[in-house]
């Protein structure tokens, strides 16, 4: 694929990203577990920009929603760059795994672990420990047990979305 038509883009194709970014923003308003272990249901809109629009229009649509829901909602203390950049390398890490490919379980698992290892467990607790100054390790481990049992829920949820998503013919 050469960068040109990486970056080609038609109408329909910049209303769907806007569908989706909506739904990813809409979706990450929601939480599902109790308050210890909780995953939110915003890792669907990264894993169907990622899987339908393929790792750079699938950032750029992370990027956006993380914007726009830093503008409505004010993301719990406001925008920060760090965050944008972890809303948008976990549609590229999807992308990268899922994007034109036959959907494969080990393809799912793969991609779920290395956003969560990458981006939930790296970059999200770094951009905690600048923010609040919190020790990293600390962070880090305090972190680790919801990242050791979320990302199976993620993977589950991933799996029948994209197999249901694959059965719709959505011309692109």
């Amino acid at each position: 694929m050469t960068t040109k038509e990486m970056f080609k883009v038609e109408l329909r194709d910049l209303v769907l990203l806007g569908v989706i970014v909506a739904i990813k923003v809409v979706l990450s308003r929601f939480t599902i577990g109790t308050t210890i272990v909780h995953v939110g249901l915003g890792f669907i809109g990264s894993v169907l920009l990622g899987y339908m629009f393929g790792p750079v229009w699938g950032a750029i649509g992370g990027g956006i929603s993380d914007l726009v829901s830093s503008a409505l909602f004010a993301n719990q203390g406001g925008f920060f760059i760090g965050f944008t950049l972890s809303a948008m390398i976990g549609p590229l890490i999807y992308g990268l795994l899922l994007y034109k490919k036959s959907l494969k379980t080990w393809r799912v698992v793969l991609a779920t672990l290395l956003v969560t290892l990458i981006v939930n467990l790296g970059l999200n607790t770094l951009w905690l420990h600048f923010l609040y100054g919190m020790d990293y390790r600390v962070a880090f481990i305090q972190r680790v047990p919801k990242e050791a049992i979320a990302p199976w829920l993620e993977m589950l949820v991933t799996y029948f979305v994209l197999r249901a998503l694959s059965r719709v013919k959505i011309r692109r």
